[in-house]
């Protein structure tokens, strides 16, 4: 199982549509073919009894979407709306498994050892992480869902600009799962940490999610749904 979720380390924000229009070109393609499986990774998921051993296929996670080029999640909040363009052809695995987990086709554990479920695992969540001037984080759900993905950090997906969506992890190698965070600054310290997923616009709610959790942690704003589109 997974053990505590480490936030990043790491401050600004350039126009995040900046970000969206980079991303057209590769978000607007196809999944690429699965990387062979990491076979600690695979034997830990299989130990754990995931029905897909940590490779829910993208196939399910989009069946019944409409026809598109991009794929998009909508995160609805309760302080306004964040769009983020996915990108499954840098990082099928990860993309695959947060689009059938928004969805409710992705199995998930709701506590360690217990039975698997589906349900949209996001929905009413608590945006339970913060550093101001850095990143939000959310998707923290009791021990985690139950099983790891493999990482997926391709040369070319670095932390060079702000609100990018991206897999928190544990530290160690292949240990993400469900907690995502979106950057506020640039922050290179994490280039080859995380696996990227996508880009998010819709600044000034991602900052005010900021400053409601900072200001109230214990009443923290909520993400309260996230619905999966093509374009």
């Amino acid at each position: 199982m997974l053990g505590a979720v480490r936030s990043p380390p790491a401050r600004g924000f350039l126009p995040a549509l900046t970000l969206l229009f980079a991303c057209a070109s590769a978000c607007a393609t196809g999944p690429r073919p699965f990387p062979p499986p990491v076979p600690e990774v695979l034997a830990l998921n299989q130990a754990a009894g995931d029905p897909y051993a940590g490779r829910f296929p993208y196939e399910d996670a989009v069946a019944g979407l409409p026809e598109g080029a991009r794929l998009v999640a909508v995160l609805a909040t309760d302080a306004g709306e964040i769009r983020c363009r996915l990108d499954p052809g840098e990082a099928p695995i990860a993309v695959a498994s947060f689009v059938g987990l928004a969805r409710g086709l992705r199995p998930y554990q709701t506590e360690a050892g217990g039975p698997w479920t589906t349900g949209p695992y996001y929905d009413g969540l608590p945006f339970h992480r913060v550093v101001d001037g850095e990143f939000v984080q959310t998707g923290r759900r009791g021990a985690g869902p139950g099983f790891r993905l493999q990482d997926e950090m391709s040369p070319g997906h670095v932390f060079d600009s702000p609100g990018l969506l991206a897999l928190a992890n544990t530290g160690a190698p292949h240990s993400s799962a469900a907690e995502f965070f979106i950057t506020f600054s640039a922050l290179s310290g994490l280039k080859g940490k995380h696996t990227i997923l996508g880009s998010c616009d819709n600044e000034d709610v991602v900052r005010e999610l900021a400053r409601r959790a900072l200001a109230a942690p214990d009443a923290p704003p909520i993400l309260q749904r996230v619905t999966i589109l093509r374009e």
